[in-house]
């Protein structure tokens, strides 16, 4: 164990417990807050925390795509994107409002292609 410290001070032992125990607590209850949050709902805190601009990488870790999908919908003028010399970048604040947009207009959700295994008519299944 740790040397006591002064006189009614924690032992350096002691005090690095504390804080561990603290630490914990802060995560369970951020853990609460996110499980007592609506689904779909992330925390606005995080969204800002990104840069404002992102690679396709990142871009595509968000949209759940390969960075090859995301290049080729930013070349295709699907998404925001901007070129910095040979680099393309797409703005956080335009990426997000176009997902907002896309999520919110059904119509754009019914043209969207579903493959045909997934047009299949499974009700009649066991």
């Amino acid at each position: 164990m740790g040397e006591p410290g002064p006189s009614g001070s924690p032992t350096p032992a002691a005090t690095a417990k504390l804080n561990l125990l603290a630490n914990l607590h802060q995560l369970i209850d951020a853990l609460g807050a996110l499980s007592n949050a609506e689904p779909g709902v992330h925390p606005p805190a995080s969204v800002r925390d990104l840069p404002l601009l992102l690679s396709a990488v990142e871009a595509g870790k968000l949209l759940s795509l390969s960075r090859t999908k995301v290049l080729a919908m930013a070349s295709q003028g699907e998404i925001p994107s901007l070129r910095l010399g040979a680099s393309v970048r797409i703005p956080r604040d335009g990426l997000i409002a176009w997902i907002d947009e896309r999520a919110k207009d059904t119509a754009w959700l019914g043209k969207q292609r579903m493959p045909a295994w997934a047009r299949t008519d499974r009700s009649l299944e066991h």
